[in-house]
C-alpha cells in the first residue's frame, strides 16, 4: 500500500465538464485522469451529474493506487466566483515597517470580508498594492520607515451553499477537501504559459504570486513570506 503523501488528487468543477486527476508525487508521473464532458446543467441535477462521475472513478483510483483517497484539491471553473477589493490604511508613526504592522491589516481586512460576506468562502486573498510614504509598490519594501501603510487587497470567495454541496458529495467517499482553487485566477496568472491546469495549480499552491496569502497546516509552513500569517486567519 502506497503513502498517501507520495500521491496527490485533484477534481475539477466547470459548467460543461468535470475532470478527475492523480499523480505520483515522487516522479510527477499521471496515475489516472478521466474527464466527463456534459451539456450545461444547474442546480440538483448537476450536483447529482458529479456525484456519479465521483462514484464511478474514485474506486477506480484507489484501486490502482492501493490506498484510500483521504483528500483531494477541488479547482472550481465556473462562473460564480465573487471577487472582492478592499484597501487598508494604519498609522505606522514613522517606524520601520514589521511583520505585526501587515498581521493586523492582513487579520482586520480578512476578518472584515468574513463578516460582510458571512455566505462566502474565501479561497484567494492577494495584496495587489502598496502604497507607503505616498508612493506605490508591487511588492512589500525592506528598511522604509513610513508615517502610514496601506494596501489594496483583493478576496476571491465562492459561495458558501456551493462548497458545501461538494463536500458533503465528497464525504460520502470519507473525502476532505485540501484546498478549494479559482480556476480562472489560476489561468490568468498563467497568460504567457497556458501549460496543464493541474501543473499551474501546483505552481500556484506552491507560491507562484509571492503576494498571495497562504492559510496552511502549520507542518507545511515553509514556503513564502506571507504563509507567516495563516495562524491569524484560522
Amino acid at each position: 500500500m502506497s503513502s498517501d503523501q507520495n500521491f496527490e488528487t485533484f477534481l475539477l468543477i466547470s459548467s460543461k465538464e468535470f475532470l478527475i486527476f492523480s499523480k505520483d508525487k515522487t516522479n510527477n508521473k499521471k496515475l489516472f485522469e478521466k474527464k466527463l464532458i456534459f451539456e450545461e446543467i444547474e442546480n440538483e441535477k448537476y450536483f447529482h451529474t458529479l456525484d456519479k462521475f465521483l462514484e464511478e472513478n474514485i474506486y477506480k483510483i484507489e484501486k490502482i493506487l492501493k490506498n484510500f483517497i483521504n483528500k483531494i484539491i477541488v479547482i472550481v471553473d465556473k462562473k460564480n466566483d465573487l471577487i472582492v477589493g478592499t484597501s487598508y490604511k494604519k498609522k505606522n508613526y514613522n517606524n520601520l515597517l514589521s511583520n505585526d504592522d501587515l498581521h493586523h491589516l492582513l487579520r482586520d481586512s480578512k476578518n472584515q470580508i468574513r463578516e460582510n460576506y458571512s455566505d462566502w468562502l474565501i479561497v484567494h486573498m492577494m495584496i495587489t498594492k502598496y502604497m507607503i510614504n505616498n508612493e506605490f509598490y508591487n511588492h512589500l519594501p525592506t528598511n522604509v520607515k513610513s508615517e502610514y501603510i496601506c494596501l489594496d487587497i483583493n478576496f476571491i470567495c465562492f459561495s458558501k451553499d456551493f462548497t458545501n454541496k461538494i463536500e458533503n458529495i465528497l464525504n460520502k467517499y470519507h473525502i476532505q477537501v485540501k484546498q478549494f482553487l479559482c480556476g480562472k485566477y489560476i489561468r490568468n496568472s498563467f497568460e504567457e504559459d497556458q501549460t496543464n491546469i493541474f501543473l499551474m495549480c501546483e505552481k500556484i499552491i506552491d507560491g507562484h504570486n509571492e503576494n498571495e496569502i497562504f492559510s496552511v497546516p502549520k507542518f507545511q509552513r515553509n514556503k513564502g513570506f506571507f504563509e507567516k500569517f495563516f495562524n491569524f486567519f484560522n
